[in-house]
């Protein structure tokens, strides 16, 4: 059972939608399910799916709905600032608030109205994709109940939307979350900031943030979702669990 449809947002970019509910939904036709919001649905949809699946199968996770999000210019559509450091690419980004503004207002109520679902909400991306989590995590925290972070690229720009997150945090503020973050092989600027940006929220979380980082010194960029997704899907679990859902 999938449903399709394209919404154009404000800076003429056009997202698609595709949305995949598990093989259980249409026989317990009394059940609810969380959903997971999947950015750069169409290369990452089956690995979760099938990851999901396997973990539910061995009582490891919970059935869940995946609606995935594809957006048609990704440093645009994602990035949540506009990229001006000369190292490139200069003008790029920021768009993010835009699709979060889609997510928030136009996609959950219809997920809402045509599926049957919880109360339970998480956002997964990696790369540009991630960025996007972490800026969702500060600036709309009560959006989604769980952030999925893959090599996150907290790098970007001025680094906007990493001094953000790390201020919410530093503010014992944050809402109650699970936030999953990793890296993988990569170096220079790129993993500095990332490290130091994980090491400040590490510091300073609340009791009411549930974290879990991940670090493989051998997987690159590339491949981090993939490396981290049992982790991450598993830190979930746990905390679904934790609290009664």
């Amino acid at each position: 059972l999938s449903l399709f449809f394209f919404c154009f947002l404000a800076n003429a970019q056009t997202p698609s939608v595709s949305v995949l509910v598990p093989p259980s939904y249409q026989a317990e036709t009394s059940k609810s399910y969380p959903v997971i919001y999947l950015l750069d649905g169409s290369a990452n949809q089956s690995m979760l799916n099938g990851m999901l699946e396997r973990l539910h199968h061995s009582d490891g996770a919970y059935d869940h709905i995946i609606v995935s999000i594809d957006a048609s210019d990704r440093l645009n559509d994602f990035a949540p600032t506009v990229n001006m450091d000369p190292r490139g690419p200069v003008g790029k980004g920021g768009g993010g608030d835009k699709l979060l503004d889609f997510i928030e207002g136009t996609l959950m109520p219809r997920i809402s109205n045509q599926y049957r679902t919880t109360n339970f909400n998480t956002i997964a991306g990696h790369s540009v994709a991630g960025l996007l989590v972490i800026h969702s995590f500060h600036s709309r925290p009560q959006l989604f109940q769980a952030h999925l972070a893959f090599s996150p690229a907290v790098w970007w720009g001025a680094r906007e939307t990493a001094i953000s997150a790390q201020n919410y945090v530093r503010s014992q503020d944050e809402s109650e979350t699970y936030l999953y973050m990793n890296i993988g092989s990569e170096s220079g600027e790129m993993r500095s900031v990332y490290d130091a940006f994980a090491k400040t929220i590490l510091e300073n979380r609340s009791l009411d943030l549930r974290l879990q980082l991940d670090a493989f010194q051998t997987v690159s960029h590339d491949f981090t979702m993939a490396a981290g997704l049992y982790n991450a899907l598993s830190g979930l679990y746990q905390y679904q669990r934790d609290k009664g859902i």
